[in-house]
């Protein structure tokens, strides 16, 4: 009997406690956070992948500068000088796709009396820009010649580049891969690292290294030839094509 009456004290006792903590612990608030441990960096490692071809194709940029003192008369002699120097390119074998009139203008030339300090309308002067590509290097001077023959004044530049860059950038590319993935696996193996999957692959075209664009300058002509010699022969060297790769590794 005793024991059931203590029995029943505990369990009322228990009670009571129970019903002070919700009681009491009512404005207690519980919260709860989430912490993220953030993924470790990938293993990144670049390699460049680099290749020497012959270019294929020369552009030379030709000019042509004339004065005058009317307008119609400075048009007059760039067009007959233009419509001559692509008579004779074709006639030496250049395509009429490959020669194209890049700039055109005509604007008066003023001078400056010195007493007065007014400025007066003294003529116009007309240019031109043409280009011409060819495939035919030994054709390059004969090119040049035939232009101060017919008037131009002015070689602005000569530059060789390759015409079909793809075939080059695949295989820049290819090199560039194969050499990072080397470089990849010797570091992780100093490092005593695991390299997981590759994760991503980033490639970026450098573009081609051209030679030296080859300037010759020319004296003003009058059309009857003369001015700077022209090279017999004119050396296209080598292009670098170049592309980067950067791999990416899990660890």
């Amino acid at each position: 009997m005793k024991k059931n009456g203590k029995f029943l004290f505990n369990v009322f006792v228990i009670f009571l406690a129970i019903l002070g903590l919700l009681k009491y612990g009512s404005g207690l608030t519980w919260s709860s956070r989430t912490v993220t441990i953030p993924k470790e960096s990938p293993f990144v490692v670049s390699a460049e992948g680099e290749i020497y071809v012959k270019p294929d194709l020369a552009e030379i940029s030709l000019g042509v500068e004339k004065e005058a003192d009317e307008v119609i008369e400075a048009q007059n002699l760039i067009t007959e000088v233009n419509n001559k120097l692509i008579a004779d390119l074709k006639e030496l074998g250049v395509k009429e796709k490959d020669i194209k009139t890049n700039q055109y203008s005509i604007n008066p030339r003023y001078e400056y009396d010195r007493d007065s300090g007014e400025r007066r309308l003294a003529g116009y002067q007309a240019s031109a820009s043409i280009s011409v590509k060819t495939k035919d290097f030994e054709k390059i001077s004969q090119i040049i010649e035939k232009a101060t023959l017919t008037g131009a004044n002015r070689l602005n530049s000569l530059n060789f580049s390759v015409e079909d860059r793809d075939e080059a950038l695949a295989e820049a590319r290819d090199q560039a891969i194969a050499e990072a993935k080397e470089k990849a696996q010797d570091i992780a193996k100093a490092a005593g690292l695991s390299l997981g999957r590759l994760i991503n692959v980033s490639v970026y075209e450098g573009g081609g290294v051209y030679p030296e664009t080859r300037a010759y300058s020319m004296k003003e002509m009058d059309g009857v030839g003369g001015g700077a010699p022209i090279p017999a022969q004119v050396e296209a060297g080598e292009t670098k094509i170049s592309v980067t790769v950067n791999l990416s590794y899990e660890i």
